[in-house]
């Protein structure tokens, strides 16, 4: 296929793994497509758009707006609609099925309910953000175009002692501070109930929690964190773009998702040599390895005994999250790398 004019579709635009990878590819795709629209609404993300993408800000949640998509799509003679999320999928099937349009939906997550409504509503191109989301998935979408393109996500610079003192400074933190960093939407999703619940139980560990993201639970979590007495313990951040100085003054990155695809987080965090705790959901075993501690996401005990273990054998985790920098098999998963892959696979249509 000659790669003519793309469009993307995503239904929310502020801060989020999936956005970041929305901005990454609207804003790379210029340099392969004679036009690249973006259909999302206004968000925290517009800003990061690249100027030569056509943005149009439009509420994709609301079908009445329907319509006017498919006729945008169809006045710009778009060939390829690339969809991101599942409130997207029936834009992404009226698009293959009443202008031909070839429809390609990223499932980037592993979801817990609705899945067969979902396939019901899907285009006939699926691309899987890992093989562990394909192996969940597969069975369910038999008989369509499956193709499996690992995530990509940045690679950080690992900071000095000297800088990382300082940043750690800037926060208020010691140097003898044992550095534990979560990060992602304050949700239901990212359970960060769980995380709480679990620093209750270390109460005499020389830790500080950094709490980074913004959400609606905000002040559900900042009252629970008062009754369990952790004020001392944990900061809340809030919503921050400084991710790579996060990853750099943390010790640990923990994640206590209840679901998950793929967070861009890991391969963040991964490519700093920061070790990993997380719990077992997702694609969550693509980066966590011996570099890390998987936890059944079931466990009640399972996050603060992994943290515990983290902190009593931390020299070894260390040294296996730096060596898993420049393996072989982490190096995959460079944001670059996946953008070739698209690449070539739309040529190939």
């Amino acid at each position: 296929m000659n790669l003519t004019k793309i469009a993307i579709i995503i239904p929310d635009f502020d801060a989020g793994g999936e956005e970041k990878r929305a901005v990454f590819f609207a804003n790379n795709y210029v340099r392969y497509f004679e036009k690249v629209i973006l259909f999302a609404p206004d968000g925290t993300s517009s800003a990061l758009l690249d100027n030569r993408v056509e943005h149009v800000k439009i509420d994709v949640k609301s079908i009445k707006n329907l319509p006017k998509i498919l006729k945008i799509i169809k006045d710009n003679q778009v060939t390829i609609l690339q969809g991101h999320k599942r409130f997207t999928m029936p834009y992404l099937l009226l698009a293959e099925k009443v202008l031909k349009v070839t429809s390609v939906f990223n499932f980037d997550n592993i979801y817990l309910k609705f899945n067969y409504a979902c396939k019901l509503l899907s285009p006939s191109y699926i691309i899987y953000l890992s093989s562990i989301v394909e192996d969940y998935y597969k069975s369910l979408y038999k008989g369509f175009k499956n193709k499996t393109i690992n995530i990509g996500g940045d690679f950080y610079q690992r900071f000095d002692k000297e800088k990382i003192l300082a940043l750690r400074n800037e926060l208020g933190i010691d140097d003898n501070k044992f550095v534990i960093l979560s990060l992602g939407r304050l949700s239901e999703q990212k359970n960060h109930k769980k995380l709480i619940y679990s620093l209750t139980a270390l109460k005499d560990t020389n830790f500080i929690c950094l709490i980074a993201g913004s959400g609606p639970l905000r002040s559900e979590l900042e009252q629970l964190v008062l009754e369990n007495g952790l004020v001392e313990k944990v900061i809340f951040l809030g919503h921050r773009t400084d991710v790579e100085n996060l990853v750099n003054i943390a010790d640990v990155l923990v994640q206590t998702s209840i679901f998950e695809g793929f967070p861009n987080v890991f391969i963040e965090a991964a490519s700093v040599g920061l070790p990993i705790i997380s719990t077992d959901v997702g694609s969550s075993k693509s980066i966590v390895r011996e570099n890390g501690i998987l936890v059944d996401p079931h466990s009640s005990d399972g996050i603060s005994d992994a943290i515990k273990l983290m902190i009593q054998n931390y020299p070894q985790y260390k040294e296996n999250a730096v060596a898993f920098v420049d393996s072989s098999y982490f190096r995959q998963f460079h944001k670059n790398i996946m953008l070739s892959n698209y690449i070539d696979f739309y040529k190939s249509l």
